[in-house]
């Protein structure tokens, strides 16, 4: 718990940083005495760099510190999505090899819940954690198998949804970053233009500058964060879609069981020992 109470101070301090620290450097940058430029500095200029990294230097430690935290949120986005793209492949969730086999073991007229239990325990997949969720209802009514698988599935699909989750607060929260640089840089433009007048338009530039730069970075990040977290749904989606037509093929094993169960002979509780109608019941479900 210390750890994650650690990141939230963090994060914390760090926005703090960015919304009062941009306040601050613009009451120096107005206090500031305006220099008119020498005759020696208006006879020549160097070319214009016009590289993504120079067009975040030249913001300032406003935009500096804007950017660091978009900056903070792309890296996240960019990891969230390199592990989804390996953990959301078709072997991680719905491999062919378990499809083939449950598929062999349902053609078979004499299949049992032990043969399907044992294809769950040859995978460790979301489809095997579903069966087995069903195989622990075996010889149950059909209906109470099918809720209990109905739940596992919901519970998996969460799980895979949840490490997709990033993604889309990022691209969620992005955007209002760099809205909040635009704002802070228009502040800080019109500061300047109340102090300085509106004669001076390059010192207007910077704010509004370090404006439009912000919302492009955090456009930048927001739209291909949420076109990956469509992308990663949509997969989870049609995998579970899969799993669903799959499962279904292996309801009439559960229905031979629970024709058997219902048909088996009851003993009288006084004529059994104790552990005995619970070991019958596990003989008959299995074969």
């Amino acid at each position: 718990m210390s750890f994650w109470n650690s990141r939230v101070l963090t994060a914390s301090t760090f926005l703090m940083l960015v919304l009062f620290l941009p306040l601050l450097s613009a009451d120096e940058a107005t206090d500031m005495p305006v220099v008119a430029p020498s005759a020696e500095a208006t006879v020549e200029a160097p070319p214009a760099d016009d590289s993504i990294l120079s067009l975040m230097l030249d913001t300032g430690l406003t935009g500096l510190l804007f950017m660091g935290a978009l900056g903070l949120f792309s890296l996240v986005s960019v990891t969230v999505a390199i592990e989804r793209l390996v953990n959301t492949r078709r072997v991680c969730i719905v491999p062919t090899e378990i499809i083939s086999e449950l598929k062999r073991v349902v053609d078979g007229d004499r299949s049992t819940p032990a043969d399907l239990q044992a294809v769950c325990d040859r995978h460790h997949v979301p489809v095997a954690t579903i069966l087995a969720a069903g195989l622990q209802r075996a010889g149950r009514p059909l209906p109470e198998v099918e809720k209990a698988m109905e739940d596992a599935a919901v519970r998996e699909m969460g799980a895979l949804r949840s490490r997709v989750r990033p993604l889309t607060v990022a691209g969620s929260v992005a955007p209002l970053i760099g809205l909040l640089g635009t704002v802070v840089g228009m502040i800080i433009a019109f500061k300047t233009a109340s102090q300085a007048g509106l004669g001076k338009g390059e010192m207007l530039a910077q704010g509004i500058y370090m404006a439009l730069v912000t919302t492009a970075a955090g456009l930048s990040i927001a739209i291909p964060s949420l076109l990956c977290a469509a992308f990663f749904n949509g997969k989870i989606e049609r995998f579970f879609r899969e799993i669903d037509v799959a499962l279904m093929s292996t309801f009439p094993c559960f229905a031979r069981v629970e024709e058997r169960v219902a048909i088996a002979p009851q003993k009288p509780e006084a004529e059994d020992p104790a552990g005995t109608r619970k070991q019958d019941r596990l003989v008959e479900i299995s074969g």
